[in-house]
């Protein structure tokens, strides 16, 4: 009876540490692209002036900011004001907006706003929709801070805490 309690004991023990094992393993399943390779992705996006601009012509040693946003979301224009008005702020930041609305979305609204006027600020549409994924947005806007080495900082899920970024920056 003895060794039935010490065997059924030990099959017990396994079986915990066998789920606790896919269970971690699932948990990493769960994580969006961006949490398991913390670098800046290999995007491209079609600008205002139908030119693409991607990783390669980002401005190297230097922290940037990609920010994903939707041009009918209010948020987004509230953040992109917020953004605008503290570019002074912010010099030492280059920002690349991104979009996977259409193309006359996003012309619009870099009209709209005139993005062009911001030397540090791209803008532009993702047809392939391959910032959403990597990012797995769920709202927006959703933003990813990087180091001037491309190393993820902070991702905001739920708009941006601009005290915090322009302290991260400066």
């Amino acid at each position: 009876m003895r060794s039935f309690f010490i065997s059924l004991s030990l099959l017990l023990f396994t079986l915990a540490a066998v789920a606790q094992s896919d269970a971690t393993a699932a948990n990493a399943d769960t994580l969006a692209p961006y949490e398991k390779n913390r670098i800046i992705p290999a995007f491209s996006i079609q600008t205002p002036d139908s030119s693409w601009f991607s990783k390669g012509n980002l401005k190297g040693k230097m922290p940037t900011l990609i920010l994903y946003f939707s041009p009918d979301c209010g948020h987004c224009q509230l953040e992109t004001e917020e953004i605008l008005s503290k570019t002074k702020d912010l010099h030492n930041l280059q920002i690349v907006m991104i979009t996977s609305r259409p193309f006359m979305y996003m012309a619009n609204f870099a009209e709209h706003y005139k993005i062009t006027r911001f030397p540090a600020i791209t803008i532009g549409t993702d047809p392939a929709k391959f910032v959403t994924r990597f990012y797995d947005v769920k709202f927006t806007p959703f933003s990813a801070l990087y180091d001037k080495n491309g190393k993820l900082v902070k991702a905001y899920k739920n708009g941006i805490d601009m005290d915090e970024l322009i302290a991260s920056v400066k």
